[in-house]
Formats: structure tokens, C-alpha cells, sequence
């Protein structure tokens, strides 16, 4: 063939398709394959395209010799990307638990990195009076409040970043179909006080925005109900709106127990029932007061990524109508992956990815909503994050209990140890919430590095598309090498470890390197061959690989 083999970006759904057609007896059996139905391409090799390789499973990966795999953890800024306080509307925010964020976007027009979370003007968190607040960066790191008359007046400011009132649980994402520029930015949220005067709990609604800042309703109330913040991307690979929220405690009146949630749509407005794909139930390395609170995700090629806040539940249950739950709890990150967005695999070991940093810190309570997606900028990702000075708690008079928490004693021994330590710091903890952000290397998920000095990383085999090869690799005070191996573990003819020119830099911050044999690039003449790749790691470190067209 003069040209690559396609990956087929929907090969979920074909798979799916002919299964389908076949059990219910309109495609006659497959007797060579059934009853597996792999994807259908002519060259029967794993397919991977141009899609960016890591290593946070072993789906790519075939041996590992001298090398062990590390998780990194992110870095957090000690100070808030985003916090309140400095402008008017955001005075009642400073009392109340309440901004986080609720999409992201790197906006391919402008190019900037924008934010969208919510903010109560009412003094209640998490009912009505919460409106929804728009900030932009050219960094990641440094964040505007933008003011503009497009914005929603508060009181007698006519521009404001407000852009939409009456706003709870909400998504907003960037549309993929870009045909009407009207829906260019999609949001889907509660609105709690037009819920209110309906005499129902909860709506959920649909809007869309051709800037982020003028909204227009697209559907008055979806068939599904939507609650405690979804986390929505879309799937190429499905074809379908992914939204990830918490299979709530209030609603799960079996459990009372925090859980994943997984929800589809193929057009923001009617979604399938909510689906447990995630619970701390099914782990038994995991101990029983780990509660999953609410997850975003994040694909990568083929891989889905999920950040998945822990919510370390205390032996204190709220009782209502003779069932219990937990609402005493600190939380923090735990690192999921997936290959298909439903069944999960906890990465790294027992411990957290992300832990709680010490007391006096702007998470110490909670690590939790991430937002979904992420920021790539000068070669490091950014994620940002709901940040939680204080633990949740029913302590204070603030904060009454809604219903009898039991065991009395244990709770009131809690209640006594914070009205003490309110006492001898000269104030009481609060619950301040604000913005930060997780930093990342890009792509640097996962890290394949020699056990000493030297490794060496063999790759499953595959047909790939795109005429170079790129590294992510860590090779500043090292190198690495690269062949291509045929079936038979023989170098395809130029593509050998010793015809491969070294790759090393002496940027520290350069993350991609291209590789060469003898000074080419060109990988074009092993198109719809098998091939495997041999990584050679000398004091150099291994994060992702990638073929793409130059």
C-alpha cells in the first residue's frame, strides 16, 4: 500500500455495530474470529494511528527491562489561581464554601485559556443565589476577571463577569460541531430557584453561548435530571457527550454512599440513566471510609484519565428517615485510569496521588473538582482545582447539623476539639474556598526510568500512521535510542539502536525530541508493516511517543 492504513476514530462503535447485527442475526457469523469481533482493518495489527502513547497502563507496553514506572505527583502553587474577595458581588463568597470551577477551555480562536465556576451572592453555597463567573489567562498561571457590559449587572455595576444567574452543578464545554456559531460554548446546570417556583426540586437545564458571555436557554428542562456538578467531555470514539458527577448519597438511599456516576448523550440535552461505574465498594485494598466524591476525566489517544476525589469519610453518620450517611470528611486525589470511560483501575499504590498539604494550607480540608479536560502550556499541563482550607464538618453555629448525627459522643468530642483549637489560635478554622492548580509535565502522567542508569522498554506491535517519530523524554544529563523492530525482533533495514542518532538535549525544559537514523526522520517506508519499538534509556527518561505528519 502507497499510503498508511487508517486508524478508524469511531472503531468503538463498529465493533459494537457488528456484534450487534450479529447476535441479533442479520450478519452471518464470523466463524474465523467469533465469538471475538475485533476491529475490522486489513492489516490485523494493533492500530494506533497518530493517537499519543503513555504509560499509565500497559496497554502499549510488551517488556520493561531495568526499568521501573513512577507516577509523578503535581505541582500545587502554595497561592490561588483564582480567589475572592476583590470585587463587589464576591463579598458574601468570602463567608461561604462555594467558588470552584466548572469548565475549561483553550479557546482555538483567541488562544486564550479561559474558566468558567460558580459563586453564591446569597450566602448559600450549594442553593440558590449561586451565579456563574468567567476569568481568562495567556499562561495558566496568572488570571483576569474580565469586566464587561455583556456581563450580568449586580446591583448599580453594569459590567460585571457574571455571565449567568441562577446556576448550580454545572458543565461547560467547548462544542466539537462548530456549524452554528451560535453554540459554539454549550452549559448544562440546575437552575434552583426556577426549580423552586415550579414546586420541584430540581431542573436541568441547556444553554449555549456564542462567547462564553451571552447565554441563550436551548432546552427548558431535559429528561434526565443532573446533580452535584457533572464532569462532560466529548468521545470521538463514541460519538457522544461523557458526563461524570457523583451517584449521590442523597439520592442512593440503599448506600448513602458517595459513588462515580456515568451519564451519555449524543447532543447535550438527552442523556441516558446514571450508571455507577466507579465505587470504592468494589476495592477491597481500599479502606471502607473511602467514599468517591466526584471525578473529571481527561482522553488522551485511547486513554481516559480520571482525577477521583477521596472523601475520608469520619465514624460520624447523619441519620434521615432511619438511613445514614457521612458528611464529616477531608478529601484529596486519587489517579484512575481506563480504556473504554467505564471500567477503572486505581493507579499507583495504595496511597493518594494528591494528599491534603498540613493545616494553615488552602487545601488541607479539600482537594476535590477538578475540572475536566486540561491546559497544555510551554510543555506543562495544567488542571485547575477546588481548593479547601478546613475539613467538612457540622461544627460551630454556622454550620447546624440537618438531621441527628450519631454516635453522640464521638461527634461531640470532634465539636469540643475545634471549639478548643478555635480558642487557643483566637478564631475559628474556616472553610475558605478557592481556585488552584495542579502542573504537571506534559504528558508526564506516568515515567519510565532505568532502575540505575540503564533500561531498556519494548512496545507491543503495532501499524501506525505519520512519517516522524516524536519522544517525550526527560534526556537533559542522558540519552536515549530508539529501534524499530520487525516480528522477528530484527531492526527493520535503517532503523536500528545504533543507526538511531542519540537523543539528548541540553534544555532541561524541552520535552518532545524527534527521532533520526543517520539523520532521517522519515519513517514513511515501514507504513502497514507490524512494527515494535525498542527503547534504549541511558540516565534518560521515558513520558510518551507519538507519530505524527510534518
Amino acid at each position: 500500500m502507497d499510503m498508511p492504513e487508517k486508524k478508524h476514530s469511531s472503531e468503538a462503535l463498529d465493533v459494537q455495530s457488528r456484534m450487534a447485527e450479529t447476535l441479533a442475526g442479520k450478519r452471518p457469523v464470523d466463524e474465523k474470529s467469533y465469538p471475538y469481533f475485533p476491529p475490522a482493518y486489513a492489516i490485523p495489527f494493533l492500530h494506533i494511528g497518530t493517537d499519543k502513547q503513555l504509560f499509565l497502563d500497559n496497554f502499549i507496553l510488551d517488556h520493561l527491562e531495568d526499568v521501573t514506572r513512577v507516577f509523578p505527583t503535581p505541582e500545587r502553587p502554595e497561592k490561588p489561581i483564582i480567589d475572592v474577595g476583590n470585587l463587589p458581588w464576591e463579598e458574601r463568597a468570602r463567608e461561604v464554601p462555594n467558588i470552584m470551577p466548572s469548565g475549561i477551555v483553550h479557546d482555538p480562536e483567541d488562544g486564550k485559556y479561559k474558566i468558567w465556576y460558580i459563586l453564591s451572592l446569597s450566602g448559600d453555597p450549594f442553593s440558590e443565589g449561586q451565579v456563574l463567573c468567567y476569568a481568562e489567562s495567556t499562561d495558566c498561571l496568572h488570571w483576569e476577571k474580565p469586566l464587561s457590559a455583556a456581563g450580568v449587572p449586580f446591583e448599580n455595576h453594569a459590567e460585571t463577569n457574571i455571565v449567568w444567574r441562577d446556576t448550580a452543578h454545572v458543565a461547560v464545554v467547548l462544542n466539537h460541531d462548530r456549524s452554528d456559531p451560535e453554540r459554539k460554548f454549550l452549559m448544562l446546570y440546575n437552575p434552583l430557584a426556577q426549580a423552586k417556583q415550579k414546586g420541584r426540586r430540581f431542573i436541568s437545564q441547556v444553554a449555549a453561548s456564542p462567547d462564553g458571555w451571552r447565554w441563550k436557554v436551548s432546552s427548558e428542562d431535559t429528561l434526565e435530571r443532573h446533580h452535584h456538578t457533572p464532569r462532560v467531555i466529548w468521545d470521538d470514539a463514541i460519538q457522544q457527550w461523557i458526563a461524570y458527577s457523583q451517584y449521590s448519597h442523597h439520592w442512593n438511599f440503599l448506600y448513602r454512599k458517595r459513588q462515580i456516576g456515568r451519564q451519555e448523550s449524543p447532543d447535550f440535552i438527552h442523556w441516558s440513566p446514571k450508571e455507577v461505574v466507579l465505587s470504592a465498594d468494589w476495592d477491597p485494598n481500599l479502606p471502607p471510609d473511602l467514599e468517591y466524591h466526584d471525578m473529571s476525566v481527561r482522553k488522551i489517544g485511547g486513554l481516559y484519565i480520571g482525577l477521583a476525589t477521596e472523601f475520608m469519610a469520619e465514624p460520624v453518620w447523619n441519620v434521615r428517615t432511619e438511613t445514614n450517611w457521612r458528611d464529616i470528611a477531608h478529601a484529596r486525589q486519587s489517579l484512575q485510569v481506563s480504556r473504554d470511560g467505564k471500567r477503572w483501575v486505581r493507579v499507583g499504590g495504595p496511597g493518594p496521588w494528591m494528599d491534603n498539604r498540613r493545616p494553615g494550607s488552602m487545601d488541607y480540608g479539600f482537594a476535590n473538582f477538578t475540572a475536566p479536560g486540561q491546559f497544555i502550556c510551554n510543555g506543562k499541563t495544567y488542571i485547575p482545582y477546588d481548593a479547601v482550607a478546613d475539613k467538612q464538618h457540622w461544627y460551630g453555629k454556622n454550620y447546624k447539623p440537618p438531621t441527628p448525627l450519631v454516635p453522640e459522643q464521638t461527634y461531640e468530642k470532634g465539636r469540643m476539639a475545634w471549639e478548643h483549637l478555635g480558642q487557643v489560635l483566637g478564631q475559628y478554622p474556616r472553610q475558605n474556598r478557592s481556585i488552584g492548580v495542579l502542573i504537571l509535565r506534559e504528558d508526564g502522567w506516568a515515567e519510565l526510568k532505568p532502575a540505575y542508569e540503564h533500561g531498556r522498554v519494548y512496545t507491543k506491535q503495532f501499524v501506525f500512521e505519520g512519517n516522524t517519530l516524536k519522544v517525550n523524554a526527560d534526556c537533559y544529563g542522558g540519552y536515549l535510542q530508539v529501534e524499530i523492530l520487525d516480528p522477528n525482533f530484527q531492526p527493520y533495514p535503517g532503523f536500528s539502536a545504533a543507526e538511531c542518532d542519540p537523543v539528548y538535549s541540553d534544555n532541561r525544559q524541552q520535552i518532545w525530541h524527534t527521532a533520526h537514523w543517520q539523520g532521517n526522520a522519515d519513517v514513511r517506508n515501514l507504513w502497514n508493516k507490524p512494527c515494535r519499538l525498542r527503547f534504549d534509556l541511558h540516565q534518560a527518561s521515558l513520558y510518551a511517543f507519538q507519530f505524527e505528519d510534518q
